[in-house]
């Protein structure tokens, strides 16, 4: 923006400044061009402050020209603003010039955050037949935005599409993000297709849209994109494998859920801890790899507590090892206070009964009799053909 608005001011001052002061004015002001251009602003400052003192007010006009284009130089918005109204009010340069002024100061209150006199003057712009559109809506398109005028944002981002063929990063930005703030997904989702086709290599726009498909529970799509992304080799596995994993679990695969928490962990993408071991583990449950889910629970450090043990018990009684089942309910340390934990009492009731071991199938029977699962432990007794009334010294 700066340079355009430096463009104005350099083009309108030399053109037109000759004809319209004396000979000794012009020659101050080209005076003060020459210090400009050696940077010697200090020095062009002073002829342009003579200039000021005179009663030409277009000699006046040019000299505010000179100084809004070194104050815009300096990053000095609100000096640059107050230079630009002087020339307007002065109101002695051509209609086409003062227009040019009006559109740099549209962009100066822009960057000012003075909204509604952008928007104002942006308006009153739009009446020029000479004057590029597209630069006008540009500004009205960040005015509304920035107000949360978000539809008559969004009005003009079409009228500067329909005005432009060239894409405009930035202009398509504030499209999505006005949509988000209208929570107009579907559109937003739109114009994010369209953002990752035009700029593919922009990670994050990649991202927004996964996470769009999301938040719409189009999992599918979700997934289909971030595979898509990686194929392409625009988002990194190691940055992303565990946003990977969670899509896969959303859309109920999860062999290739467990595959890609293996693969991750192997080549360090995921760190191995305790919540990515349940995330695995529940993903072998969930794909019914079972004798996998032995295996790491009978290894990892992290299959110690009672919730793991009770699966890998239950795994080994499912597969008939009764004796590995016993083995691990055994090691399950008793809880607090000696109470008794129904499951594990039915569990290794059952593991017992079938090695024919009645004499343990009645006693942890017996000890179940003293939970809330009594009425379980009678109804297998009773299958099993097992008497198990006498349980008071239990």
């Amino acid at each position: 923006m700066k340079k355009i608005i430096l463009l104005v001011l350099i083009l309108n001052a030399i053109l037109y400044a000759k004809p319209t002061m004396s000979q000794k004015s012009y020659e101050t002001l080209m005076k003060a061009q020459k210090h400009i251009d050696v940077n010697e602003i200090k020095k062009a400052k002073e002829s342009l402050n003579k200039l000021l003192k005179e009663e030409n007010d277009y000699a006046k006009s040019y000299a505010y020209q000179y100084l809004a284009n070194i104050a815009l130089q300096d990053n000095d918005y609100i000096k640059t603003q107050e230079y630009y109204v002087n020339i307007i009010k002065l109101n002695l340069l051509t209609k086409e010039s003062i227009n040019q002024i009006k559109l740099s100061l549209s962009k100066i209150c822009l960057s000012l955050e003075e909204y509604e006199v952008s928007i104002k003057l942006s308006h009153e712009l739009l009446i020029d037949t000479k004057i590029s559109k597209t630069d006008i809506y540009e500004t009205l398109i960040y005015s509304y935005y920035y107000t949360k005028e978000f539809r008559k944002s969004i009005s003009y981002i079409k009228k500067q599409m329909n005005s432009s063929q060239k894409k405009k990063e930035n202009i398509y930005q504030i499209l999505y993000s006005s949509y988000i703030e209208l929570k107009n997904y579907t559109q937003a989702i739109s114009t994010l297709n369209i953002m990752v086709r035009l700029w593919p290599k922009q990670q994050n726009y990649w991202l927004q849209l996964i996470s769009l498909y999301q938040e719409t529970k189009q999992y599918k799509k979700a997934l289909s994109t971030i595979e898509l992304s990686y194929k392409k080799g625009i988002l990194n596995p190691q940055k992303n494998t565990q946003f990977f994993v969670n899509l896969l679990l959303q859309n109920n695969l999860y062999q290739k859920a467990s595959m890609t928490i293996e693969n991750g962990i192997k080549k360090g993408y995921i760190e191995e801890d305790k919540k990515t071991f349940e995330l695995l583990i529940s993903s072998y449950l969930n794909a019914k790899e079972f004798n996998k889910v032995i295996t790491v629970l009978s290894k990892s450090k992290f299959a110690k507590n009672k919730k793991f043990k009770k699966i890998l018990a239950n795994l080994h009684y499912q597969q008939q090892d009764y004796k590995s089942s016993i083995h691990v309910l055994n090691s399950i340390p008793s809880k607090r206070n000696n109470k008794i934990d129904a499951d594990d009492q039915i569990l290794l009731a059952l593991c017992y009964y079938e090695e024919n071991h009645i004499k343990e199938t009645t006693f942890h029977l017996q000890k179940a009799l003293h939970t809330k699962k009594k009425k379980r432990a009678l109804e297998i007794a009773k299958i099993l053909r097992i008497d198990i009334s006498n349980s008071d010294n239990i």
